[in-house]
């Protein structure tokens, strides 16, 4: 049973899977462990003592188990989001275990859907990346998006609930951003698609219009460019008389067999 309060718990859950996935080592749990015996006036709870003479990373998320509840909510992954950047940046952790570990994130759905594919497809970048410009890219880029998660600290967990309510607002407010500026750009896409397909129906248009006018004034077909340009046209007339017929089965098999 669960024996510590918040915001312990919270964060003895973010040692739990850091000791898990290699991001946060036996001395820094140890080393918290032994803060909180020290500055306690009154007799600590046993399971800090426990911890702090804990001897083996086995033995440590044993004991972090049995005085937690796992909650997998998207806040743990944040924080271990925020702990990768500190370690990443300061080139404490190599590139490919940073991935590896946001993949592990990802796939234990204890992150936002929404930055979650990110977290996937940094993962894919970097398998595809065979040269080392590309992991300096690829680098630079993760520590771009990690940098939103900078806040958090095994130091300050007291703050991580405020602390995520601003990264979620502002990861909100950049998502509604993105989805205007996309909207934005469809519509511009779309006046630019209409004023293509204008300009290629009057070209079209004006392509029959000339061949009607070739076949109506009947021209010497004594002359060979003017037989090739009066089967051209009786050709271009041929296909614009036969259109709407075609167009009219096409619709007609596309419903029928649901294409």
């Amino acid at each position: 049973m669960p024996i510590l309060p918040q915001p312990y718990n919270l964060l003895l859950e973010v040692f739990y899977s850091g000791l898990q996935w290699e991001l946060i080592t036996k001395a820094e749990v140890v080393k918290w462990a032994d803060d909180i015996i020290i500055t306690t006036e009154e007799i600590p709870n046993y399971f800090f003592i426990e911890l702090s003479m804990s001897k083996s990373i086995t033995e440590t998320k044993v004991l972090i188990k049995d005085n937690i509840n796992v909650s997998n909510a998207p806040i743990i992954g944040n924080v271990l989001l925020g702990l990768i950047y500190h370690k990443l940046s300061s080139d404490n952790i190599e590139l490919q275990k940073a991935c590896d570990i946001m993949d592990r994130i990802a796939l234990n759905d204890i992150m936002a859907g929404g930055e979650a594919g990110l977290l996937y497809q940094f993962s894919d970048e970097l398998q595809e990346a065979f040269r080392p410009e590309h992991y300096d890219y690829l680098r630079i880029e993760i520590l771009e998006f990690l940098s939103t998660y900078k806040d958090f600290t095994l130091d300050n967990y007291y703050m991580w609930p405020s602390i995520n309510e601003q990264i979620e607002t502002l990861i909100f407010n950049i998502t509604q951003q993105r989805i205007e500026e996309n909207e934005t750009f469809r519509q511009a896409q779309n006046h630019i698609n209409f004023i293509h397909l204008f300009t290629i129906k009057m070209a079209l248009y004006m392509l029959i219009f000339g061949a009607e006018i070739v076949i109506l004034s009947k021209p010497d077909l004594r002359y060979k460019f003017n037989k090739d340009l009066y089967a051209i046209s009786l050709i271009l007339f041929a296909i614009a008389m036969c259109y709407p017929i075609v167009w009219v089965i096409y619709r007609a098999l596309a419903k029928l067999f649901r294409i």
